[in-house]
């Protein structure tokens, strides 16, 4: 993990009466997965639409392989908590949705979804609709959805906040079986500092708002990972650095 894919130099972002993001700078090289943490409010959506494009920052850049993409979008995928499927076009349409806007062919394009539908554990389901799929069934279509629109790097905003607790681990259990057979580099928010540690190859923690990073933190654990590590002394001692440093924000 060497070579760095994106790069986020020295944002700032102020609206009217609301200092948002201070100063904040980070890295998220190939094939790593990064998780963001903070306390809410403190700007974290903020960052990531200045990540991907959509809001123009007051000072900083953001670099994708070296080259400066500031408030240019349609250059990495963007995740929200909550799945977006379009309620009329089925799972395979939905998840196709991306290469269908890029120009490919409709024939084409379900076959380059279609394709992934095993990775994703979508096998059987591609004419249901979302309102037949669970919570976390749609959560596997709306990440597909998110990989096929560029491949390289996806931001993720709290893919699984909105899932019960035992879908929630299911879903991190499985996140991490996909991604080592993904070419993906991954940028997380969430309030779960388990969660953050068990996907993350490093971790970055905001203070309040405006938000300044307050600290960087490699997960010292190999992979692949399984949820029993919540007893593991290296887990132990990583999330105790990490709360330290969450109270003093």
């Amino acid at each position: 993990m060497g070579e760095v894919k994106l790069e986020v130099q020295q944002l700032k972002k102020n609206y009217p009466n609301l200092p948002t993001v201070k100063d904040i700078s980070l890295v998220l090289k190939k094939n790593q997965f990064v998780s963001v943490l903070g306390p809410s409010g403190c700007g974290k959506s903020t960052l990531f639409s200045i990540i991907a494009g959509l809001i123009k920052p007051d000072q900083g850049r953001v670099l994708i392989d070296g080259i400066d993409h500031t408030h240019q979008t349609g250059r990495v995928s963007f995740m929200h908590q909550k799945d977006l499927l379009l309620p009329w076009k089925s799972i395979l349409d939905n998840t196709a949705m991306p290469l269908f806007l890029k120009g490919v062919i409709a024939k084409e394009a379900r076959e380059q979804a279609q394709g992934y539908f095993h990775l994703f554990g979508l096998d059987g389901f591609e004419h249901y609709y979302p309102d037949q799929l669970s919570g976390g069934m749609r959560q596997r279509a709306a990440l597909l959805r998110t990989f096929l629109f560029s491949r390289d790097i996806l931001l993720l905003d709290e893919p699984f906040g909105g899932l019960d607790a035992m879908t929630r681990q299911a879903m991190q259990t499985w996140l991490m079986e996909v991604l080592n057979k993904l070419d993906a580099s991954i940028l997380l928010i969430t309030h779960d500092v388990d969660e953050a540690i068990i996907l993350s190859d490093s971790i970055c923690v905001l203070s309040q708002r405006p938000a300044v990073v307050k600290g960087v933190f490699d997960v010292p654990l190999k992979r692949p990972r399984h949820l029993n590590l919540f007893t593991d002394a290296a887990y132990i001692s990583v999330k105790e650095e990490i709360l330290d440093c969450l109270r003093e924000s």
